[in-house]
């Protein structure tokens, strides 16, 4: 005789403002619950970092309790419960050999501040059969905090249900998550392919207006853009959002073989010499082929980004220039331009603390350095990158670093991001929010690597102030390398390939960013 095990069923999302908000159920048994911060994520679009729990249905095999709080009771239950070990920790870290894994430290891990919430939880058999690097981990079922506030992407009942659920578990039960009534359930997708194509989603206004475009993962390995987005197109779509005028355009994935891959580039970084191309010959050239056209189509880009470093969010903007372009670079290059003073504005209304200007001019001269002092060949195109096709065709466009990768801050930046520049266009009713002035710098010069060996002495953070003289790395020959002026670093790394950048050096601009939002 077959026996039918139940399942647990998980619905959330019914609200855009709060998706995380929802109920499990257990046959009739049914109770309040909250899932990720940054909502649900179907399997491809899951990543370590985003807040965002994974669709689908998933095993459960064993649970663990804290005989301190509820005895040996769980030790009778149908499903197997085992003691909480002392010290024990998730291995969220990618660069682990267990990650994904339960750990425990011999020597007893500190008391986390939120250790209440672990009493008593179950692991969610999500990405541990073989564990995928980056593909999210220690999805748990477990305790909710008092706010009922989301989750990092773990499902969470209140801590006074926890013993009845774990009543009422059964040896080999399954886990259904998905969208509350599965309205708009997305159907998971097979691994992305190097001929997938990005999806976009518009909405129009029955008013004209500016045509905004949004995008997400140019890098693969950048997963706040897509969760942030994600939940616009939610709010959108249930009407928590309204667009008043003109259109936005959404492309949470613009690189979806390097997103199925988890990694920064599909086959080369597609921020990088980006046009159209009548004979493509990788990856990244077919998606030119597709995503310069939608560029052409928008008057405005916002591309939502992270950086692998430490420290606050920045917005890049154009250079200078009404009409002309920047002293030293030719007549045709595309950060002079006439909508510098509109793109400073709408980078000023995004929120964030730091604003950078200056790349192209930043990466001719580095290419300059590169051919002094042998370094691989290299030509002004190869630093065209969205925003820069974007300003070619005559619009503006502002690059967002929403934060360190797999910061859990970094969704709700992007998201913010979003809003206040729909808000600063008056493309939805939303009062801009007052915002800080923002720090203002300018991209002076790179730090070239001249030899494999170099080394910056740590990643520092973005925004970091360095002064001139101050050592910042050292060279293979044991020589130090010295910050050449007053400034910030913005895009260091540890390391590089010699004749490539190990961090770009800033200085204070005398850029205003002015207030105010746009008519």
């Amino acid at each position: 005789m077959t026996h039918l095990v139940e399942t647990i069923t998980v619905r959330s999302g019914a609200d855009p403002a709060a998706p995380h908000l929802g109920t499990l159920r257990i046959g009739t048994w049914e109770v309040p619950c909250v899932t990720g911060k940054g909502g649900l994520a179907t399997p491809g679009r899951k990543r370590e970092g985003d807040m965002c729990t994974p669709i689908g249905t998933f095993p459960l095999r064993y649970g663990f309790y804290d005989p301190a709080v509820f005895g040996d009771a769980p030790r009778g239950f149908a499903f197997p419960f085992v003691e909480k070990p002392a010290g024990w920790f998730w291995v969220e870290d990618c660069d682990d050999p267990l990650y994904n894994r339960l750990a425990c430290d011999p020597a007893g891990r500190p008391a986390r501040t939120n250790e209440s919430l672990f009493d008593l939880f179950v692991p969610v058999g999500w990405n541990d059969a073989t564990p995928v690097t980056g593909k999210g981990s220690g999805i748990l079922i477990h305790g909710a905090r008092p706010d009922f506030s989301g989750t990092a992407g773990c499902v969470a009942v209140a801590p006074d249900h926890l013993l009845e659920l774990a009543r009422r578990l059964r040896p080999g039960m399954l886990i259904d998550i998905g969208p509350a009534g599965d309205a708009g359930a997305e159907i998971p997708r097979p691994p992305a392919r190097a001929e997938e194509a990005p999806e976009s989603v518009t909405f129009r206004a029955l008013h004209p207006g500016p045509k905004l475009l949004i995008t997400g993962a140019v890098h693969g390995n950048e997963p706040c853009g897509p969760a942030a987005i994600d939940r616009a197109i939610s709010a959108f779509r249930s009407g928590a959002l309204r667009l008043t005028r003109g259109q936005v355009t959404f492309v949470p994935v613009m690189n979806p073989l390097a997103w199925a891959q988890n990694t920064r580039e599909g086959m080369r970084n597609l921020n990088r010499d980006l046009c159209e191309r009548p004979v493509p010959e990788d990856n990244e050239d077919r998606l030119g082929n597709v995503i310069c056209p939608i560029m052409r189509a928008h008057d405005i880009l916002i591309d939502l980004h992270s950086f692998a470093a430490e420290g606050e969010a920045f917005a890049l903007f154009g250079q200078a220039g009404t009409g002309g372009v920047p002293e030293g670079l030719p007549e045709d290059h595309p950060e002079g331009f006439a909508h510098a003073e509109a793109e400073l504005a709408l980078a000023r209304a995004l929120g964030v603390p730091l604003l950078a200007h200056g790349w192209m001019a930043a990466h001719a001269r580095a290419l300059e350095q590169r051919r002094a002092i042998g370094g691989p060949a290299g030509v002004p195109a190869h630093g065209v990158g969205t925003t820069e096709y974007m300003r070619f065709t005559g619009g503006y466009a502002v690059t967002v670093e929403c934060g360190q990768h797999l910061d859990p801050r970094a969704p709700d930046i992007a998201l913010q991001v979003i809003l206040n520049g729909l808000s600063h266009l008056h493309m939805i009713d939303r009062p801009l929010p007052p915002n800080p002035a923002p720090r203002v710098i300018e991209i002076s010069e790179a730090i070239l690597a001249e030899d494999d060996g170099d080394r910056m002495l740590r990643r520092f953070r973005a925004g970091e102030e360095v002064r001139k003289g101050e050592v910042i790395g050292t060279r293979a020959s044991g020589a130090e390398i010295r910050a050449p002026a007053d400034g910030a670093l913005i895009f260091a790394g540890i390391k590089a390939e010699a004749g490539t950048e190990l961090a770009f050096q800033c200085r204070p601009s005398t850029r205003v960013a002015p207030a105010g939002g746009q008519s």
